[in-house]
């Protein structure tokens, strides 16, 4: 398909804007507004339809924006985390758009012939044929790289209008950075502010989504500093600090006003985040919960050389000189060793005995079987898989912090959890319900020496009630509703804008919260809705590894 000039006049019945709060929830934000902080939005919350919006299991970005795109779960969609592995080896590569497996929303609307625009929406890199324009997301390694937009000629024009256009920054690990940290947020937002009013004002659209994740950046490792009630809440930074981080949350209020001044005066505006948030006290490494439970081993020696290695590295950091850069010259001139080194360095632990490891993890809050048959090295015969998930599940719902609390309290096997064709995608086992104030990391590359370890300036995380918010004519003032989920803002979406809704997808249209006029003349039209997309170029794998590794997702 190819981007078409114009929109078909019965395209749809109403045009409409989503607006992507990454990171966003009420529990948050209502204190903002009551102190005057975000008060465009606090407008918006009284005049509108809003409540929680639930988030998938676990609650991660990758796979949360992308039930958003597709209406579907990621036993369809196939996104399971920021990686996958790759096949016949304990590797694992970034994901980017070429890996859901469905047509996402911005695909049916251009085949309905509706003009689409999206910006900055996770996932959406290398971008899609669609009829409209498609501005890339955090994955996308720099401007420069193919896919970075659709059309590719629209690349010219965004660097005319913000030549100095930021994608994402990494996220700052001590108080020297705060005000720099906070200053790149800033630049995010005035470059992207500059790109969405022009694409609103300028570009016919049907629909306009973009995503804001400066909120999403701030509270991963600013929490402790603006949250009072935060267990290592830090009053003297937060007297230095908390003015300037305010500051942020008014300039996406302000980017919010923009956007409802540049949309048409009859049209539909929907806003929704990804996921909640809040405090974090305590990282989690389940690889070394794993090898203390004695699910996971070690080659003789190989934790050793690992912990040396990575005191070198750290030595190396502070010297100035980039390790990642001479591993991957090592890699490409110096041999097997060299690569060796290279994987227990950046990617995942190669130092493990496999022939006597049955149970490892490489993802957001999973673990994975060392299955005969599957795994290159596999232990754990078939017959005893369900004996061996069984017992890591007890010995997860038995974990307990430092403090003697419990902190999980639910562990589904990934088919309990999830439904459709790519259920084989996901990993064996999945802590679905945990104390939100931990966060359980699959420490790839060098597996530190405790279980446990306090956040510092990782003091914000994931929690599983995220924001929605539905504001004009198909939604009905002042109501409330507290089961939405994020699969069902699609159906939602498309019944305010009378687009027939997928045959395949997960989630229902939100009744509760339409206007009664919308529940009238609205019926379930449906069409099918297979997989398409573009091949997956890997060339670009490390340089998306990079991105996630500065945003705290890989270490």
């Amino acid at each position: 398909m190819t981007a078409k000039a114009s929109i078909s006049a019965k395209a749809v019945r109403r045009k409409a804007v989503v607006i992507g709060l990454d990171g966003a929830t009420w529990k948050l934000l209502d204190g903002f507004i009551e102190r005057g902080v975000m008060p465009t939005l606090g407008k918006l919350r009284d005049q509108g339809a809003s409540g929680p919006l639930w988030s998938v299991v676990p609650p991660m970005t990758a796979t949360a924006w992308t039930a958003y795109q597709t209406g579907k779960g990621p036993g369809k969609h196939g996104i399971y985390d920021w990686t996958e592995p790759v096949p016949g080896s304990y590797l694992y590569r970034p994901i980017d758009s070429t890996r859901i497996q469905s047509r996402t929303f911005f695909e049916l609307l251009s085949e309905r012939g509706a003009r689409v625009a999206t910006v900055n929406l996770p996932l959406t890199y290398p971008a899609r044929p669609i009829n409209g324009i498609a501005v890339g997301d955090m994955l996308t390694p720099s401007k420069d790289v193919p896919g970075f937009t659709w059309p590719a000629s629209y690349k010219a024009e965004l660097d005319k209008l913000v030549p100095d256009y930021v994608i994402d920054t990494h996220l700052t690990e001590s108080e020297a950075d705060i005000l720099p940290f906070l200053a790149r947020l800033r630049a995010m937002l005035e470059g992207r502010g500059k790109l969405v009013r022009t694409l609103m004002e300028q570009e016919p659209w049907d629909v306009f989504c973009t995503v804001w994740v400066e909120m999403d950046r701030m509270q991963h490792c600013l929490w402790h500093i603006f949250d009072p009630n935060h267990p290592y809440y830090d009053a003297a930074l937060a007297t230095k600090y908390e003015s300037a981080i305010l500051d942020i949350y008014r300039i996406l209020d302000t980017r919010i006003a923009e956007m409802m001044e540049r949309k048409p005066a009859d049209s539909n505006v929907i806003f929704i985040s990804d996921h909640g948030f809040g405090p974090c006290r305590y990282k989690v490494f389940l690889n070394t919960w794993l090898a203390q439970e004695g699910f996971l081993k070690f080659r003789e020696g190989g934790r050793d050389t690992r912990n040396r290695l990575h005191k070198v590295r750290g030595l190396l950091g502070r010297a100035g000189v980039d390790t990642r850069k001479l591993l991957d010259l090592a890699k490409r001139f110096g041999g097997d060793r060299a690569l060796r080194m290279g994987d227990e360095l950046s990617r995942f632990a190669t130092d493990i005995d496999w022939e006597n490891t049955q149970a490892f993890c490489h993802g957001t809050n999973s673990v994975r079987i060392n299955l005969k048959g599957r795994e290159p090295r596999g232990s754990v015969d078939p017959a005893d898989y369900d004996r061996v998930v069984e017992e890591v599940r007890q010995r997860l719902l038995a974990m307990r912090d430092p403090e003697g609390k419990r902190i999980i309290t639910r562990v589904d096997r990934r088919d309990v959890l999830y439904q459709g064709p790519e259920v084989h995608g996901a990993a064996d086992l999945l802590i679905a319900t945990h104390d939100d104030s931990v966060w359980f990391y699959y420490s790839e590359g060098d597996v530190p020496s405790e279980v446990f370890e306090k956040s510092g300036f990782a003091s914000g995380n994931h929690e599983p009630d995220g924001l929605f918010l539905g504001w004009g004519p198909d939604f009905a003032p002042g109501t409330t509703i507290a089961d939405a989920n994020i699969v069902d803002i699609l159906p939602t979406l498309f019944a305010t804008m009378g687009a027939a809704i997928p045959d395949d997808i997960d989630g229902r249209v939100l009744h509760e919260v339409l206007a009664a006029q919308l529940r009238t003349l609205w019926t379930e039209a449906r069409i099918f809705a297979g997989a398409s997309g573009p091949t997956r170029d890997a060339a670009t794998d490390r340089a998306i590894e990079e991105r996630l590794r500065g945003l705290g997702y890989l270490q």
